[in-house]
């Protein structure tokens, strides 16, 4: 019995201790031993899937996990051409984009700038203005435009550095203004986000007020 399976001989064996009539031994050890295989194979592919998907959530679920955080925990800070997942994009900001009316301001109001005033689509110090987008938040006076967006492009063939500052006027008195530096390569953007949450922390700009805003230049620090 040598070249006999070991689970036939072993069945064989066991099949020899027990008194069996009018049967098939052989079909009866085949379905046995059938059964005991099919059995085997099922438990390895079990084990088998289970190892995939072990082996899928340890290189999937961090990466995921991580991103997610990122999303909810790293608001976007301001920072000049921030790669976070929340940052605007350039193809976001068309013209201007505001829920509450404001216009453009023609005087400086800031000691500090080396240009004239800016609008969309003006152009100072090689940086041209492509959009702003404004955003509002209810405030002791009202809606206060709190956070500015202010897409920049260098159209000319060199690396420009500068420091835009956004002033913001209420009934076209100067109210505040921030400053961002920035270097921008030959034909890129950047977006740089100005924000002032002293409005809505109380700073009193008065009842039902119109808003004015521009832009300029300021000596880099």
């Amino acid at each position: 019995m040598t070249d006999v399976d070991p689970l036939i001989r072993r069945e064989l064996q066991w099949m020899a201790l027990e008194v069996r009539e009018n049967s098939d031994l052989v079909t009866v050890i085949r379905q046995r031993v059938l059964r005991k295989r099919i059995r085997k194979i099922t438990i390895l592919v079990a084990a088998l899937a289970a190892l995939g998907l072990l082996v899928t959530a340890i290189l999937v679920l961090p990466g995921a996990f991580s991103k997610n955080s990122g999303r909810s925990n790293s608001a976007n800070t301001g920072s000049v051409g921030s790669l976070n997942d929340n940052a605007l994009q350039p193809a976001q900001i068309q013209g201007l984009i505001s829920d509450y009316p404001l216009t453009w301001e023609e005087s400086i109001g800031d000691l500090g700038a080396i240009s004239k005033p800016a609008g969309v689509g003006d152009t100072l110090g090689g940086l041209t203005a492509m959009g702003l987008k404004v955003s509002w938040e209810h405030c002791p006076s009202g809606t206060c435009p709190t956070t500015w967006s202010l897409n920049v492009k260098n159209n000319t063939q060199d690396i420009v550095s500068a420091e835009p500052a956004l002033m913001i006027y209420v009934n076209h008195g100067p109210l505040d203004s921030t400053a961002r530096p920035v270097s921008v390569v030959p034909g890129a953007t950047s977006i740089l986000v100005y924000s002032f949450p002293e409005l809505k922390d109380g700073l009193a700009v008065g009842a039902n007020p119109s808003w004015q805003w521009n832009w300029f230049l300021t000596v880099a620090r």
